[in-house]
């Protein structure tokens, strides 16, 4: 039960990472890193929580603290695999525009 609830934690929390990270990309313009930081925060935030885990069960919904951070760190991986792809054409796209 708690691979469920971490693999489910993680993908909700990488398609809100994703959903911003191309709302930013589209207000900054493709120029900076603005549509990283839903990544970046979900990176550091998962890094915090996994080592504030105890061996006692701190739980909610389900998962440990661990499992919050694996699942913060799983997320943030594939939203900065997804955001960095996105930015890459959009800067392709505007140069070949130009």
């Amino acid at each position: 039960m708690l691979v469920q609830a971490v693999i489910t934690i993680a993908a909700v929390l990488a398609v809100v990472a994703i959903i911003l990270g191309f709302i930013f990309l589209k207000a900054s313009g493709g120029n900076g890193y603005l549509a990283y930081f839903p990544s970046a925060i979900l990176f550091f935030g998962g890094i915090i929580v996994v080592c504030a885990a105890t061996p006692q069960k701190i739980m909610i919904w389900e998962a440990g603290l661990g499992g919050w951070g694996i699942a913060c760190l799983f997320a943030a991986g594939i939203s900065f695999l997804v955001t960095s792809i996105s930015h890459a054409y959009q800067v392709h796209d505007d140069k070949a525009k130009a």
